[in-house]
């Protein structure tokens, strides 16, 4: 069985993109999918004035965590058009610990599934796109995006409504399909 590791992009614990990546987690029949908190791999911010007092034993953690698996969904807000500062941070360093050639997340390209949501229509839809172009770059094999406008429209009591939830059922199978 295939084996998904999924994260959001926010440092904020009550983030709805958590909620989000749940979902998606919950909707997997044809795989295992594990979800992480880059929280747990504090980071300083990158700088080649930090890099020069050597590389975090956390960096090097979270690349061998992500080799582990054999796809990614990131569930990443959106913050002024682009993704969030830690987010970005985390690509960073993993930049740093791949080998020349590789892909930051581990040693072969990874399937990747890009998701998003915010209160607002747009959902995080141009940082989505941002991402995916960026991500062949990054050693992101993009199978799906998905930007989910009105996040608390469509989510109230604990649950996703009927056509968000079978939308993102939808999306899971499409991804487990291209695994």
């Amino acid at each position: 069985m295939k084996k998904i590791v999924a994260f959001t992009g926010s440092n904020n614990s009550q983030s709805i993109h958590n909620l989000l990546v749940q979902a998606l987690a919950n909707q997997a029949t044809q795989t295992e999918v594990n979800t992480i908190d880059l929280n747990d791999f504090e980071l300083p911010m990158y700088g080649l004035d930090v890099e020069g007092q050597g590389i975090p034993e956390n960096a090097h953690k979270l690349r061998a965590t992500l080799n582990e698996y054999d796809a990614i969904i990131i569930a990443s807000p959106e913050h002024n058009g682009s993704m969030p500062a830690f987010l970005k941070n985390a690509i960073d360093w993993l930049s740093r610990v791949a080998p020349q050639g590789t892909s930051f997340f581990g040693d072969t390209k990874k399937p990747v599934l890009l998701v998003s949501t915010s209160p607002g229509a747009n959902g995080g839809a141009t940082n989505i796109k941002t991402m995916a172009e960026l991500m062949p770059w990054w050693g992101g094999d993009v199978k799906g995006t998905y930007s989910l406008g009105g996040f608390y429209d469509k989510f109230q009591e604990g649950e996703f409504d009927a056509a968000t939830s079978a939308e993102l059922s939808e999306l899971m199978m499409s991804f487990e399909k291209s695994l």
